[in-house]
């Protein structure tokens, strides 16, 4: 071979091997893409999927916890550790449990159509509303992590009203609701229209439900962000180890006197008045 077609072969072959890099290496792009942060609503493994005997259909349960928003300078973890305790709790005493994690306002609507499917006449349907929530005009209201909140309208707009979400769900024939309200909390949403956090308005209840929230009305939770959640410890800790049916438990956490409804709070979440933000 000459000393000029040698060089064309090397030529070559170096084009060719070039070639077979560049595509081995977009094959390699293409199997390990970027995962890239969202805040996308992350719906968590059902607790009903390890299904024992003690599962009641009859019993189902949704739980919300919004701990990581945009806006937000640092995580609420205790919304997060909140959710998994009182999931385990409901599930020992027979709950299908959906935990949503993270919710939009599509998200959340999405999931509460799941458990208004679910309910049917007759049942126990319980709702955690776990995150920042803020009142308007005598309501409450839950925001998910994709809210765009500047003034008071937008939250009604965006936010996910606790007393109507317990309105739709008495349509379903359920004998009891109950309503587990842990979003009392300072945050970076309110101060943008207010001068201070003025928690949560009361919420009305009816023979078939039960509300029980981590504050006293107009009362915000402190220690934000902080573990362990002090208020839903303090409710798996009753419902965990007791043979009463949950709704049983929980109406008696509702009903108990001011007295010890205090001395709940301070063994639950620290609350302050509404003070300055």
């Amino acid at each position: 071979m000459s000393r000029t077609a040698f060089t064309r072969t090397l030529m070559a072959t170096a084009v060719l091997f070039g070639l077979a890099s560049t595509a081995f290496a977009s094959i390699a792009l293409v199997k390990a893409p970027h995962n890239f942060p969202s805040h996308r609503a992350v719906v968590a493994k059902s607790y009903a999927a390890n299904r024992s005997s003690t599962v009641r259909s009859d019993h189902v349960a949704l739980l919300i916890a919004n701990s990581n928003y945009p806006d937000a300078e640092t995580p609420l973890l205790e919304v997060a550790a909140g959710a998994d305790l009182l999931a385990n709790a409901l599930h020992s005493h027979g709950f299908v449990v959906d935990v949503v994690r993270d919710a939009t306002r599509v998200g959340i609507s999405q999931a509460v159509d799941r458990l208004k499917a679910e309910a049917g006449p007759g049942s126990v349907v319980l709702v955690y509303f776990g995150g920042f929530g803020v009142q308007s005009r005598g309501q409450n209201y839950l925001l998910p992590v994709d809210a765009k909140i500047w003034e008071e309208r937008d939250v009604r707009r965006d936010g996910v009203s606790v007393e109507e979400t317990l309105s739709e769900l008495s349509t379903s024939g359920a004998r009891k609701r109950i309503a587990i309200v842990d979003a009392s909390r300072r945050n970076p949403y309110e101060r943008r229209f207010r001068e201070y956090s003025h928690g949560l308005s009361p919420i009305g209840e009816d023979g078939n439900s039960i509300v029980i929230a981590s504050t006293s009305p107009e009362q915000v939770a402190e220690e934000a962000g902080t573990l362990p959640n002090r208020f839903v410890n303090g409710l798996a800790a009753k419902i965990s180890p007791s043979s009463l049916p949950v709704e049983e438990i929980l109406a008696a956490r509702a009903a108990a006197s001011p007295g010890d409804r205090r001395e709940q709070e301070h063994s639950g979440a620290p609350v302050a008045s509404n003070v300055n933000s």
